[in-house]
């Protein structure tokens, strides 16, 4: 085993040959998972069951209910240390999606990282920390589902329809509905086969985002109503506070998405949305394209993509954030259009 001081990065083969290669197999993602994290987990667990392997998924947090459709039959653990701690100190291997950061796994952290297990990284975010035996880090693709979908491929897995399903929620909404600008012609290719497997993109696309409580409808519209223009109109600042999830009876899974609404008013390249978590604010921050994000998220300890990622701020306010943020958008904004 590596000593984790530094990375290596495997192959896409060399991450193929390791997962054949291991007959006891924890998956596990991110907090608070999304459809990539989730939908790849989904195809990874299939396709090593296909294979001969005992694969279980364990997250730190459970399934939104928006998502439950990659989930049917409730095989998606939740993290309880009295269960689960045996299972990842007895697993061959344990494979981190979509994360490459030990600490974005919460409670879990300290027992992934305290096993024995290989520790596999499979990726398309930027900056990863050494915490794992190995990496596969694509970051030019444009979901982790697309990382799994070439692993899939490369080991002559069937792309069943369940399989498919898992890859194809994970393309979907890390594309934003196929809209960002990693939705390359390659991705549309690959989506046509997953069509062709027998995804029905309406009634996913239904499951995901037209089904939501009218409670959620309800906090949009207060969220939506407190929207604030900075930088001469370029930038928008908005939040979500405890009391509004309180009031409207939703909880964070709900807000999911929202942040996209802060890039829909005219002339606007950059938006940020505030949420009151416990302990403190999480912030999602996306750009229209002339600004990389990634970059700002990480003068408040986070990171990302290029034009969307986020920070979590241990113990930050909404006010003082949303000032913060407004100096960084404009001095952000002013560098590329040159002092302006």
């Amino acid at each position: 085993m590596s000593d984790h001081d530094t990375l290596r990065l495997y192959s896409l083969r060399e991450m193929r040959d390791m997962l054949l290669g291991a007959s006891r197999v924890v998956l596990t993602t991110h907090m608070n998972p999304d459809g990539d994290a989730l939908g790849s987990e989904s195809a990874l667990l299939r396709f090593l069951r296909d294979r001969g392997a005992d694969c279980r998924v364990i997250n730190c947090d459970p399934v939104p209910d928006n998502l439950t459709l990659l989930d049917e039959e409730g095989e998606f653990e939740t993290w309880d240390p009295t269960r689960h701690t045996a299972v990842l100190g007895e697993a061959d291997c344990v494979v981190a999606l979509d994360f490459n950061q030990s600490a974005r796994v919460g409670a879990m952290e300290q027992a992934m990282c305290a096993s024995a297990a290989r520790r596999l990284v499979i990726d398309h975010h930027q900056l990863p920390r050494p915490f794992a035996d190995g990496y596969l880090s694509v970051t030019d693709a444009s979901s982790t589902a697309e990382i799994v979908h070439d692993l899939i491929e490369d080991a002559g897995g069937e792309l069943t329809r369940e399989i498919a399903l898992g890859l194809y929620v994970g393309i979907m909404t890390d594309t934003g509905s196929f809209r960002f600008d990693r939705t390359t012609p390659r991705v549309h290719r690959i989506t046509a086969r997953l069509l062709e497997a027998g995804v029905d993109p309406t009634a996913v696309y239904r499951r995901i985002y037209d089904e939501y409580p009218v409670g959620r409808t309800q906090l949009l519209g207060r969220v939506l109503a407190g929207i604030e223009l900075h930088c001469a109109g370029r930038a928008t600042i908005f939040h979500v506070t405890r009391r509004m999830l309180a009031e409207t009876r939703t909880n964070l899974d709900d807000v999911e998405n929202m942040v996209n609404y802060g890039l829909s008013i005219r002339d606007v390249e950059l938006t940020a949305l505030i949420t009151e978590i416990d302990g403190g604010c999480k912030i999602s921050f996306r750009s229209s394209g002339r600004v990389r994000v990634d970059e700002l998220a990480g003068l408040f300890g986070g990171g990302g993509h290029r034009l969307a990622a986020g920070a979590r701020v241990e113990g930050g306010e909404v006010e003082a954030l949303r000032g913060q943020i407004a100096e960084v958008f404009c001095r952000a904004l002013r560098d590329v259009s040159g002092g302006e």
